[in-house]
């Protein structure tokens, strides 16, 4: 109503003012908030809106307005104790003296504690017998109904909750590896890096069902944990995140690096006590990180700035003093600077299995009590648990491409090495140029070619090998199977079982070239080698998969596997004369023309055009060779849509309209559904080519069609495959070669007699 009620500086941290003295019973309440964001925001603590993506301004949070009397609670803290079965209450209520506090909380199978006359001046104890506790699997939680009684009246009434749960740092059981453990238990955390941007509000959620759906589809894909990347996330998020059980590491924002000062310095303080203050009760947040990759505080100069260093011990430690119920880490750092910390983590983006191997078992072996690797200055590791925190194959700004094979050989690295109590892949959904999520940024779900939860589980069974190989018809593959368990599920006996399946060049599928079965140990809480597995390849060109999956003595399976192994014996001939067919296979570069919209490019033994256009493949007949006798005509090819970037597969696809043709005469028309690029082009990958891969495509000319062709054929023909302009779908044509894509084929074609 044009009257100054109060002022408050900073983004993330909530606030309130009262307006009752503004306001006149019955009428209209005009409330204006006026929101100043200075363009240079150096000094603010503003995370990724800091020269990455879409600033946000203005009121983004939850907003609202509430009766609240003279005397009322202000905030309730509640600090759980599963080892002694009690919960600690710290009451803080305005404008109160001689103030009682009652309390009714309710346990999740409905039994109720109570206290009352219970003083609000300092904290007391509720006592809880077997406690029920949350987590991930079980989110229990304790609703709680606190009175602030004055003079014998109820004054004011504040519903919250709370769970039941520990958060600590011990040893797995057998071994000297400290490990994050959840209520006593160690927990592997499977984690993925959530920017929470979205499309529709940017830094706001569109509704509860859009935070809902973020966070189911976190559980869906076989995550346990995110971390909320330098933004204080909307309180709705954690509200859900308590009640569906999903576990989280919460960033402070960070300032920019030539903001770094007093002013920034207090900022960065006042956004963290305030984020401590507000979130304290949630469950689900289990741990705090106080910056991300020394980002405000000089990158790669930081190393020389012991100033800077010792300010972020003071803030670490600050963190640790007000909120003990969390792990705290310094600095989540790529520049392997960390200064004193409860995580030992660290970063990495490798898209390559040797050198992610090597990079992995070098940090591995560098860990270890008084180690200096990962630390800054004079500083040293101590027995904190080792973490990434960071990682992925598709780094920011490295384009639209599949994550999906990269995603499982890196994450199966990972869960080889049981120094590693857990992992943040990076990340949850792609955000605006950031193309690395399970989703897109408009939430949509991209295929990866097999089950996420394969790879990305408590219970994983690994492989050490690489995702994909050449060998030789007649030799051996040997790989070790390590199991590494931390459900909480104890399994008397198992069974690992293995099995190689293959596709040849025709597309014809072969089960069980190979395979075998061993009983193995099934250990809690460990990483495992069990097996040394020994196939034997069959001669024949082959696209094969070895399968490998463990079974509980009721035959149930707990986890599987899989990796590639092309066999391949020398490339097929290109005239294949035989009794009762002709096969002639042309090579894709030997083309007479290639004309397309939107240009040629070759992507390793792929050829793709793209926009509308053609390629043409003048095809020879042997000499001598008689037509009049053929019975069938058939055209064989691997064939997508083409594009020059491989983003990975998702709905509904990228549809191209195919004509072939043979000297003018048309031989059939084809939609292509789509220029698909995830795992299942392993091929592609095996020869260091993104995952695109096709259709297999059998044309089949035979009768008065044939006729007309064969009237047209003498020692020589052109094959033309097409996308015309105007059409439908003219999205561009790619052809595979054997050694590309899904299927082992040359293309070619067939003249059966």
């Amino acid at each position: 109503n044009g009257r100054f009620a109060g002022t408050h500086e900073g983004g993330y941290d909530a606030f309130s003012f009262d307006v009752t003295a503004f306001c006149t019973s019955s009428e209209t309440a005009h409330i204006v908030v006026r929101v100043y964001d200075p363009n240079d925001h150096r000094a603010q603590p503003g995370g990724k809106q800091i020269n990455w993506y879409a600033r946000t301004s203005g009121l983004w949070q939850t907003v609202y307005l509430e009766p609240r009397p003279l005397q009322y609670i202000r905030r309730v803290h509640i600090t759980p104790d599963i080892d002694t079965g009690k919960a600690i209450f710290d009451v803080d209520a305005d404008h109160t003296d001689q103030a009682q506090i009652h309390i009714v909380t309710t346990a999740p199978d409905g039994s109720e504690f109570q206290t009352d006359g219970v003083s609000n001046e300092t904290p007391f104890e509720l006592s809880i017998p077997d406690p029920i506790c949350w987590s991930p699997e079980t989110p229990h939680l304790y609703e709680v109904a606190i009175e602030l009684i004055v003079d014998g009246k109820t004054v004011d009434r504040v519903r919250t909750y709370f769970g039941m749960r520990k958060v600590s740092i011990d040893v797995l059981p057998g071994t000297d590896t400290r490990y994050i453990f959840l209520n006593n238990k160690p927990i592997y955390l499977c984690g993925a890096l959530n920017q929470s941007f979205n499309p529709w509000g940017i830094y706001t959620f569109p509704s509860d069902e859009s935070i809902q759906k973020d966070l189911q589809r976190t559980l869906d894909f076989g995550f346990n944990f995110l971390r909320l990347h330098i933004k204080i996330e909307e309180p709705r998020f954690l509200y859900w995140a308590d009640r569906m059980g999903v576990l989280l590491m919460c960033d402070i924002p960070n300032f920019d690096h030539p903001g770094y000062g007093a002013e920034a310095q207090e900022r960065w303080e006042a956004t963290m006590r305030a984020a401590i203050e507000r979130d304290y009760n949630h469950p689900s947040i289990i741990s705090w990180c106080c910056f991300n990759e020394t980002w405000g505080l000089g990158g790669d100069e930081y190393k020389q700035m012991p100033d800077r260093q010792e300010w972020v011990r003071k803030m670490y430690r600050l963190t640790r003093s007000l909120d003990a119920t969390r792990l705290v880490e310094d600095n989540s750092p790529c520049l392997y600077d960390h200064v004193e910390t409860q995580i030992n983590s660290w970063h990495f983006y490798i898209n390559d299995y040797t050198k992610a191997k090597e990079h992995i078992q070098h940090v591995v072996d560098q860990t270890y009590p008084g180690s200096s690797f990962n630390y800054t200055g004079e500083n040293k590791q101590g027995d904190e648990p080792l973490m990434n925190s960071e990682y992925g194959g598709i780094g920011a700004g490295a384009g639209d491409k599949d994550i999906s094979w990269c995603f499982k050989y890196l994450t199966n690295e990972l869960r080889l090495h049981e120094k590693i109590c857990g992992y943040i892949y990076t990340e949850l959904q792609d955000i605006e140029w950031e193309h690395n999520g399970f989703m897109n940024y408009d939430r949509s779900v991209k295929a990866f070619g097999y089950d996420y939860r394969m790879i990305n589980a408590p219970d994983v069974v690994l492989i050490d090998a690489p995702p994909g190989q050449v060998l030789s018809g007649g030799d051996h593959f040997q790989a070790d199977v390590l199991t590494s368990h931390f459900s909480h599920q104890d399994i008397p006996s198992a069974v690992l079982r293995w099995r190689l399946d293959g596709v040849g060049p025709w597309g014809e599928d072969y089960t069980g070239l190979d395979e075998g079965h061993a009983q193995i140990p099934w250990v809690r809480y460990r990483v495992n080698k069990v097996q040394t597995i020994d196939v034997s390849l069959a001669t024949g060109n082959k696209m094969c998969t070895l399968h490998i999956w463990v079974e509980d003595h009721l035959g149930a399976v707990l986890a599987r596997n899989f990796i590639h192994i092309e066999v391949y014996d020398g490339p097929l001939p290109g005239v294949d004369l035989q009794p009762h067919f002709l096969t002639i296979r042309y090579e894709l570069l030997a083309r007479n023309t290639a004309v397309w919209s939107e240009g040629v490019r070759e992507d390793g033994d792929v050829m793709i055009g793209s926009g509308s256009g053609r390629f043409s493949y003048n095809i020879v007949l042997p000499d001598g060779f008689d037509t009049g006798r053929c019975q069938v005509l058939e055209i064989w090819a691997e064939l997508s849509a083409g594009r020059e970037e491989t983003p990975q597969t998702e709905l509904p696809g990228f549809p191209t309209d195919l004509s072939i043709w043979i000297n003018d005469v048309l031989m059939g028309e084809v939609t292509l559904a789509d220029a698909p690029s995830d795992c299942r082009g392993a091929l592609s990958y095996i020869h260091g080519v993104s995952g695109r891969y096709g259709e297999l495509v059998r044309i089949i000319i035979e009768d008065e069609d044939l006729v007309k062709v064969m009237q047209k054929v003498k020692d020589q023909f052109t094959l033309r495959f097409e996308v015309s302009s105007p059409s439908q779908h003219s999205n561009g044509l790619a052809i595979y070669g054997a050694r590309a894509g899904r299927y082992p084929l040359q293309p070619c074609v067939i003249f059966r007699y």
